[in-house]
């Protein structure tokens, strides 16, 4: 028999003389989990967020927590016998009979005391007696669990920077770095769903977005906690932006707050704050009428839902969306398909958008004309335009009569069109000029969330569809539609948590010349792809397959697959054969068991389409699912104890696809997150040595410390030292600035100038091979980059190779080498200033030199290191590419397309000057590295090694090490022993994050 089955068998009763014997069982399980809550529309919700999760608070409190329970069961005249890993499952044994265990009062008790350590917690304690009993618990995202350490960490360094030993340690630098990794982390993760129109995007993300929605108390949290702040004025938020207090601020507000603090001039900011409030709209604004009207509609459309499951397929002619608009049959021209939407997390219900400006609507606009004198050409020759011409064409002319007062009484005539010369002819209506480039907020108030949400789904339904505008503001909000930049909603649902921006693009098929541009560059710029199809992608549509083809996000995942995510997502709930009752078992359908096969599929597809294999590690992080999310949704709002509910259907939740698409978000996020966690706990190991450092001196050298101290606090020697430390140090400061000036000399010179030279010659070459192929000056359209997607020739391609050419490893190593001289400088000027020949100091200087150089040492991260804007090979590639596409724009594009010149004229400057243009590429980068990078590093580097004080911070340091006093001795001691347990368990916290969640349940 097993020591384990041993441990489980019942214990005996030793007969005693004139007793009958006695068979006692008095061993007993108590588990005591998550559990499940129910949300919006009364769904079940799979996740919980980790400062709830009891599975959380024991990996951060395990040793506390089972004290307070084995104390508690102690109480009752139970001993515990072990605690199981996963949920906490307590084996315990009664030295009472059962008969007389209370165990009513056990579980009493222990509620009691959980609610004390768990506030927002929502446990469940019960007895059990399979010891292999199993019940599905709620999900703890790993992202979600990074942040929240995140957040954990900087709250905690706050709180010691009321020690006594605060100024020794640096805790206000340290917060400050952690602050910084969480504003890294927002937008960390971009994923974006690409697919044809009408497959579903809106529909999906609806879904996913109910099934994870903050509760209502969660919700309401914000406003509890920031009793007055909403609807917010100007004067509280410059006062909370005045006074740092960025946390409470919505995120709108926040993100476009700190956008500005690159602004020098201090009325910019206030007149961006008056801009921001007088743009700003309310839940308030919504009559009670048509709110009333829509919470009505909003019941039975979750009727609808939940009745989904209860017969075949269901009637969902009901269900509304649940905040993204889905594409309807008014105005389809202006609907979803021409509209990008970015999902993020905020505690409540927010939205803003972004309006383009004059000068890029005049230049998307002018294409018509171009489109005109082409099309006139043609028409002499014989030629028709093809479908997709078609399309773009009658997309521009619908576009410039809601935008222009051009043709307002009629058709657009071809010759008067002809007849404008250049972008800026075109005329703009009055009512565009003045939003034009500006950005409207619409914010809930945080009281109801289903108010706030329904507010935030009318104004975006506005914005994308004219569902509900009133004939009075019809052609004001065509206009709005027509000129949208850009959209971010902020919505409280848990599937956006971790900094996940999720990214609902236009379709591929029918979208005019800006909407392939968009999907182009957010394609280019994303790190995930959830690839939407009808059944397959191996049989999916081409336009689909030709965009994935030529975009950058497929090299880069093919070149890093760990760093990037492919998901292809099979949406097949509208086949009947698709549609579920409750009652059937999802494992056994024929979908399930070819998953394998169908993934297999899918890759051969994908090589088929690249006309390459794909390497090993990129087949293995291709992911394929078939998505049942209407069925899954319905299940979740069946009636009944939510656990019995999640334990009754948890096989066939477990396969339909959508814990699945969560999991690969999560686990992709995470993966991301994780090299911020690591910086964090770098950071915190590297407080706990110094404080321990600090400790051996507090213990062996006070009375050297107060010798020297002494002698520094003579008036005569301590000004003569300072004034000479300040005068050499500002010295040692100039020559390092001019040294990296002259590195980045060299670099632009040398291997920039050289590889661009080579570009220019290149350039020239693919130009006269091109030139003939270019019939309409929109390929010039400064808008687009050089990279329009209407044309073939694509003039940045012609301009420039790929800018990962540029070899910058050298021109980094150097740098690093000025950084390295500059802590040489200064720790030699440090030597020679606290140079005193005093008995002891030479075995005091070893400590004060090595807590100078742990200071150095963190300067120098703060100029190349991982924080905001690193000096790295990563970011100067960014920057690269933010070059050569400025200088083709400003030096080439706008000329060859804005001046009033023929297409010939336009051709023959690009022949003329592009070759110069290239090379002039280096000027842009020199700007860029030294006004967008270096001129940011070198503030925060000088921030650490010399702030605005009257004694520079090395020997501000130097002093706090030799600080302790004898009669103070104690009492830094026993700071110090307890700064060094705090931060022994703020690395724990962050090694319970980087470990990530596993999938909840025991076993």
């Amino acid at each position: 028999m097993s020591q384990e089955d041993q441990e489980f068998c019942p214990s005996k009763k030793i007969k005693k003389e004139g007793e009958s014997e006695l068979k006692v069982s008095n061993y007993f399980s108590i588990r005591i989990s998550d559990g499940f809550i129910r949300t919006v529309g009364n769904v079940v919700t799979p996740l919980i967020l980790a400062h709830a999760s009891l599975q959380i608070i024991r990996e951060l409190k395990g040793v506390q927590l089972e004290g307070v329970l084995k104390e508690i069961l102690n109480q009752f005249w139970v001993g515990v016998r072990q605690f199981r890993p996963g949920s906490i499952i307590i084996d315990a044994e009664s030295s009472k009979q059962s008969s007389a265990l209370n165990m009513d009062a056990i579980i009493q008790k222990m509620t009691t005391e959980m609610k004390t350590i768990m506030p927002t917690g929502n446990f469940v304690i019960e007895k059990v007696n399979d010891k292999d009993h199993h019940s599905p618990e709620p999900k703890v995202q790993a992202m979600d669990l990074a942040l929240y350490t995140l957040h954990m960490l900087k709250k905690e360094l706050g709180r010691m920077k009321l020690s006594a030993i605060a100024e020794v340690m640096d805790f206000h630098n340290a917060e400050e770095m952690i602050s910084q990794i969480i504003r890294e982390t927002q937008s960390s993760t971009k994923v974006c769903l690409l697919s044809q129109n009408g497959k579903g995007k809106s529909f999906i993300l609806n879904l996913l977005l109910l099934m994870t929605a903050d509760t209502e108390e969660e919700y309401q949290e914000y406003i509890k906690n920031n009793e007055g702040i909403l609807p917010l004025t100007q004067e509280r938020l410059k006062l909370l932006h005045k006074k740092g207090h960025t946390e409470i601020i919505p995120e709108i507000f926040a993100e476009e707050l700190e956008n500005a603090e690159e602004e020098k001039d201090s009325d910019q900011k206030k007149e961006k704050i008056i801009k921001m409030m007088q743009n700003s709209c309310y839940t308030s604004s919504i009559s009670l009428d048509r709110m009333a009207e829509m919470m009505k509609a909003e019941e039975k459309s979750f009727s609808a839902l939940k009745k989904y499951c209860e017969s075949d397929g269901g009637n969902l002619r009901d269900f509304r969306s649940y905040l993204l608009p889905e594409k309807g049959t008014k105005k389809t021209h202006i609907s979803t398909t021409k509209s990008v939407v970015r999902l993020h997390y905020g505690r409540i219900y927010q939205m803003k958008v972004e309006y383009m400006s004059k000068e890029d609507l005049q230049n998307q606009l002018y294409e018509l004309v171009e489109i005109a004198r082409e099309f006139s050409q043609r028409k002499e020759r014989g030629l028709k335009e093809s479908k997709r011409e078609e399309r773009q064409r009658l997309s521009l002319e619908k576009r410039f009569k809601i935008l222009t007062t051009h043709f307002q009484e009629g058709n657009i005539d071809q010759e008067v069109l002809m007849q404008i010369e250049s972008p800026d002819c075109i005329l703009l209506k009055e009512e565009v000029k003045t939003f034009a480039e500006t950005t409207a907020y619409f914010i809930g108030l945080g009281k109801n969330a289903t108010e706030d949400r329904l507010f935030i789904r009318e104004k975006l339904r506005e914005m994308i569809t004219l569902t509900n505008v009133s004939e009075d503001n019809k052609k004001l909000q065509e206009m709005k539609i027509a000129a949208v930049k850009d959209i971010v909603v902020f919505a409280p649902c848990k599937l956006l948590c971790g900094g996940k921006e999720l990214i609902e693009m236009p379709g591929t098929d029918e979208s005019d010349p800006l909407a392939q541009y968009e999907i182009g560059n957010i394609l280019d710029k994303a790190n995930g792809t959830l690839l939407l199809s009808d059944s397959s992608f191996n049989i999916g549509e081409a336009d689909v397959k030709d965009i994935l083809r030529e975009s950058k996000f497929l090299r880069n995942f093919i070149k890093s697959p760990d760093e990037y995510m492919l998901l292809f997502m099979a949406y097949q709930e509208k086949n009947k054969d698709m549609q579920f009752t409750k009652d059937v078992k999802i494992m056994d359908q024929e979908f399930i068991k070819e998953e394998e096969e169908k993934n297999e599929g899918e890759i051969e597809g994908l090589e088929r389409l690249l006309e390459k294999q794909l390497p090993e590690d990129a087949k293995k992080s291709i992911n394929t699912s078939v998505i049942l999310p209407v069925f899954h949704s319905s299940l979740l709002m069946q009636e009944g104890d939510p656990t019995e509910i999640m334990g009754q259907f948890e096989s066939n939740l477990q396969h339909t696809g959508v814990y699945k698409v969560m999991e690969e978000l999560d686990q992709f996020g995470f993966m991301n997150l994780k090299p911020q966690i690591d910086d964090a706990k770098v950071a915190l190991i590297q407080l706990k040595e110094k404080a321990m450092h600090y400790e051996v001196i507090c213990n062996k050298k006070a009375s050297q410390a107060e010798e020297t101290i002494r002698i520094w606090k003579i008036k005569e020697i301590k000004d003569l030292k300072i004034d000479y430390f300040l005068k050499e140090h500002d010295n040692i400061l100039q020559h390092t600035k001019s040294s990296l000036h002259e590195k980045r000399k060299q670099f632009i010179n040398g291997k920039v100038a050289k590889l661009l030279k080579e570009w220019g010659r290149n350039a020239s070459e693919k130009w006269k091979m091109s030139k003939s192929k270019v019939t309409n000056r929109a390929v010039f359209n400064p808008y687009f980059n050089g990279r329009h997607p209407n044309y073939k020739v694509k003039l940045y391609n012609i301009a420039y190779g790929k800018p990962d050419e540029l070899e910058m490893k050298d021109f980094l190593n150097e740098t690093r080498d000025v950084m390295i001289t500059y802590k040489e400088k200064a720790l030699h000027l440090l030597e020679e200033v606290l140079d005193f020949k005093e008995n002891g100091w030479t075995e005091m200087k070893e400590f004060v030199m090595q807590a100078i150089n742990h200071e150095l040492d963190e300067a120098i991260v703060w100029y190349m290191g991982k924080k905001k804007m690193p000096f790295d090979e990563k970011k100067l590639i960014q920057l690269f590419e933010r070059s050569l596409v400025d200088c083709l724009k400003e030096k080439l594009l706008k000329y060859a397309y804005s001046e009033k010149i023929t297409i010939g004229n336009a051709k023959e400057m690009v022949t003329k000057e592009i070759s110069g243009v290239v090379e002039n590429a280096a000027v842009y980068f020199e700007w860029n590295i030294e006004k967008k990078l270096h001129d940011q590093r070198w503030k925060s580097f000088l921030g650490k090694v010399n702030p605005n004080s009257k004694t520079p911070r090395l020997l501000q340091i130097t002093m706090s090490v030799l600080k302790p006093m004898p009669e103070n001795l104690s009492k830094e001691k026993e700071a110090t022993v307890n700064v060094i347990k705090s931060l022994d368990n703020l690395i724990k916290m962050a090694d319970v994050a980087l470990k990530g969640t596993n999938k909840t349940g025991d076993k």
